[in-house]
């Protein structure tokens, strides 16, 4: 639906011009008046836009123009761009990843989108808009939070063997959304394979 916004900005432009056209020929009086301030506040807005959009959009035109996506991801997450080139590196096939589920447009799934491997569930409405359905990915992110924070092993695996995971994340956004937490079940259950050099991300690979 946001996606109206291109087609009512073209509208309103046209509607502009014709409204302005009819201002003109209006006999001047309080009703013309009020019309022209109406319509002068109206027109002022889109002047307002940049203000706010460009800063939104380009930060404080300070940064360095370059190419490199991942530069975000470094600076903003080196514990996390660690982990990616490892698995970058070492991963050739599409093995099922497990991280922190969240919502769109925000920094979750980071190591799928930067590795290509799939993970369990991603962006709630891009999952569920893909799909015209919010079933699939309904069901799997309270299971995301079961396999995280559950204490019971057998549920843990049961639900490794049904997604076929291979590696479990376990981060900064995995820490910030699970409060729970367990991060001792996954040496029983697997096998520590990377550690970043902050020592806050880590790489699990299971062995089952």
């Amino acid at each position: 639906m946001f996606k109206l916004g291109y087609q009512a900005f073209t509208m309103m432009g046209i509607a502009s011009i014709i409204t302005f056209y009819l201002l003109k020929n209006i006999k001047k009086s309080i009703i013309y008046y009020l019309l022209s301030i109406v319509y002068v506040i109206f027109l002022f807005f889109p002047f307002i836009y940049p203000y706010f959009s460009i800063p939104s959009y380009y930060g404080q035109l300070n940064r360095k123009i370059q190419l490199d996506g991942q530069v975000w991801l470094k600076e903003s997450y080196p514990e996390d761009n660690e982990i990616v080139d490892y698995l970058n590196k070492n991963e050739k096939g599409q093995p099922v990843i497990l991280e922190a589920q969240g919502d769109s447009y925000t920094d979750y799934e980071r190591i799928s989108a930067f590795t290509g491997l799939p993970t369990v569930a991603g962006w709630w409405v891009h999952e569920w808009l893909w799909r015209g359905s919010s079933d699939i990915v309904g069901k799997r992110i309270p299971e995301v939070v079961t396999l995280y924070e559950s204490n019971n092993i057998n549920e843990t695996k049961s639900l490794i063997k049904k997604y076929q995971i291979k590696y479990v994340i376990i981060s900064r956004l995995e820490r910030q959304k699970y409060p729970n937490l367990n991060e001792k079940k996954w040496s029983k259950i697997g096998k520590l394979i990377f550690r970043s050099s902050s020592g806050f991300g880590a790489l699990y690979q299971i062995n089952l």
